[in-house]
């Protein structure tokens, strides 16, 4: 068996020098026959006008000066935190999915589909991360990277986009037997001390479990308008719907937080929880294509025992980063959205019981990407979702309401028809759309496509005088 190079890429607010630890670790436990140290990863993170582009393409230029191969399967990588979107990006822009040179890919607390601290403000994250602060000329300088920010924000169009390169190809995709096979692990929980400003439900301090993730799910719901029995209605519609292309290997890793999976301690130093880090990334550095699926069922099985442990007494599932993009038929973004889930035999308007503990208590959060709020991520208790649903013993409606809304006044010659409005129907979920649609640990991309319509005096055609 050949050799394969090993390399190790950090994250944002980072350097190689805290994964030296790591590559000791790892240099005595795996065999030497299969897998060689070579190179950590160091790159700037924090510098206001670097952009991911700027990343991938200097990671190019670097695998290419230190003369790594480039042959199918032939390196291996080990990534952290930021450095998931990294890789994906440079592996996306330079080689066909059956072309990746990596062959074993392990992702540690991965921002796949963002961080919730990406957004928040300056105070939080000097808090919250080490070595924030630099001196040049006797003044302190704060660059929080401010480009790479945005990207690694919630709902970012960056991470939207790379995943449907990446994760919603036509074929097999990149992370797949026989190609790159993926491991991502996870920790659930927070930080201590005063780093546990950011600690949130679902999380391990900085990404949440369901952001690292890249088993993922596409749906597409296009609100068109449709001739139904003379008349002109929006029929919501459930256009597409994909799971995510191949498959990766994901562990949720307990009492395991963002910076204690890095192992940047003396093994005589670990926790039980890190000695078991430790073994699962050995495992997912040397899996073979034809053990690899039932080493992604295995970590299936222990999420789910470990899920259930969790929560309540009656077991809570976890969460799910809903993601959301709304357009009209022309592509063009929709900013001005609200969405909403009801019970549908109580009529639209009010939506009952079911709709209060959905929006109140199923929905912990939501997030309108900062520079364009067409995109948001809605963060669900799926467990809290499922329960209230089958409590209620109906179906779920779901609807939008979009500005500028047709009707409102009698000014508006362009817009959406409202969710008030009776030529709206409903799109209702039944239980195995639900199962399908709301599950834990994951995220699910959820792609809107609005009518707008023009009242007929933007444009008539008469007859001469």
């Amino acid at each position: 068996m050949a050799t394969r190079p090993l390399i190790i890429l950090h994250g944002w607010n980072d350097s190689g020098e805290s994964f030296d630890r790591l590559a000791e670790h790892l240099s005595r436990k795996l065999p030497s026959a299969e897998v060689q140290l070579v190179s950590i990863g160091d790159y700037l993170s924090k510098s206001d006008d670097l952009r991911f582009d700027d990343l991938q393409a200097a990671l190019e230029r670097a695998w290419t000066k230190r003369g790594l191969p480039r042959d199918a399967g032939s390196a291996d990588v080990i990534v952290h935190s930021t450095g998931g979107l990294v890789i994906r990006d440079w592996l996306q822009r330079h080689f066909k999915a059956d072309m990746s040179p990596i062959k074993h890919l392990v992702m540690l607390a991965p921002a796949n589909f963002g961080s919730p601290l990406a957004h928040v403000g300056r105070s939080i994250l000097g808090r919250v991360a080490n070595g924030f602060f630099s001196r040049q000329e006797g003044q302190a300088v704060f660059d929080t990277g401010a480009m790479l920010l945005q990207g690694l924000e919630l709902a970012s169009p960056f991470s939207w986009e790379l995943a449907m390169r990446d994760r919603f190809s036509d074929d097999t995709g990149m992370f797949a037997v026989g190609r790159t096979l993926c491991t991502v692990l996870v920790g659930n929980t927070g930080y201590n001390g005063i780093r546990s400003v950011a600690n949130e439900v679902g999380g391990d301090g900085t990404v949440r479990i369901s952001t690292a993730n890249l088993n993922c799910a596409y749906v597409h719901i296009d609100f068109s308008e449709q001739e139904r029995e003379g008349q002109r209605r929006t029929v919501p519609t459930l256009a597409a719907r994909h799971h995510s292309s191949g498959r990766t290997a994901f562990r949720v890793m307990n009492r395991i937080d963002h910076s204690a999976i890095k192992l940047n301690v003396s093994a005589g130093n670990f926790s039980q929880a890190q000695k078991e880090v430790l073994e699962l990334i050995v495992r997912a550095l040397t899996v073979e294509d034809a053990e690899f699926e039932a080493f992604c069922h295995e970590c299936e099985q222990a999420n789910a025992a470990l899920t259930k442990g969790l929560g309540n007494s009656r077991g809570k599932p976890g969460y799910q980063n809903t993601l959301v993009r709304v357009r009209d038929q022309f592509a063009m973004p929709v900013t001005d959205y609200m969405i909403e889930f009801y019970d549908p035999r109580g009529g639209r308007r009010d939506g009952g019981r079911l709709a209060r503990a959905i929006h109140e208590e199923a929905i912990q959060g939501v997030h309108c990407y900062q520079a364009d709020s067409s995109f948001r991520s809605l963060y669900i208790d799926t467990w809290k979702l499922l329960t209230e649903v089958a409590r209620a013993d109906t179906q779920l409606g779901f609807s939008i309401t979009a500005s500028p809304m047709l009707g409102e006044d009698e000014s508006m010659v362009v817009g959406f028809n409202t969710f008030a409005d009776e030529d709206i129907e409903d799109l209702c979920l039944d239980e195995e759309q639900l199962a399908e649609f709301f599950q834990p640990h994951r995220t699910l991309l959820v792609d809107i496509e609005l009518q707008r319509t023009q009242v007929p005096i933007v444009f008539e055609l008469r007859d001469p005088k």
